[in-house]
C-alpha cells in the first residue's frame, strides 16, 4: 500500500531534489570523476531511495518527474 503524500510534501521533496541535482551538475562540470561528484550523485540516489521507502515507488517517480518538468530544476 502506497502512503498518501500531500502536495506540500511533494513540493518540498521536489525542491530538495532540484537542489541536489544542481549541486551534482556543478560538481560534474568541475570534475566528473571527483569524490565531490560521486558524493553528490550518492545524495541524489539516497533521497530517491528514502522517498521510495517512505512513500512508495510511485511517489518517488512523481517527485523525480515533477522536478524534471518544473522550472526550478
Amino acid at each position: 500500500m502506497e502512503a498518501h503524500i500531500s502536495p506540500g510534501t511533494i513540493e518540498r521533496l521536489e525542491e530538495q531534489s532540484a537542489l541536489l541535482q544542481r549541486i551534482y551538475q556543478a560538481e560534474f562540470a568541475k570534475d566528473p570523476t571527483s569524490p565531490a561528484t560521486e558524493s553528490s550523485r550518492s545524495n541524489m540516489i539516497a533521497l530517491r531511495h528514502s522517498i521510495n521507502q517512505i512513500y512508495g515507488e510511485a511517489a518517488a517517480s512523481d517527485v523525480v518527474h515533477g522536478c524534471s518538468t518544473s522550472r526550478s530544476c
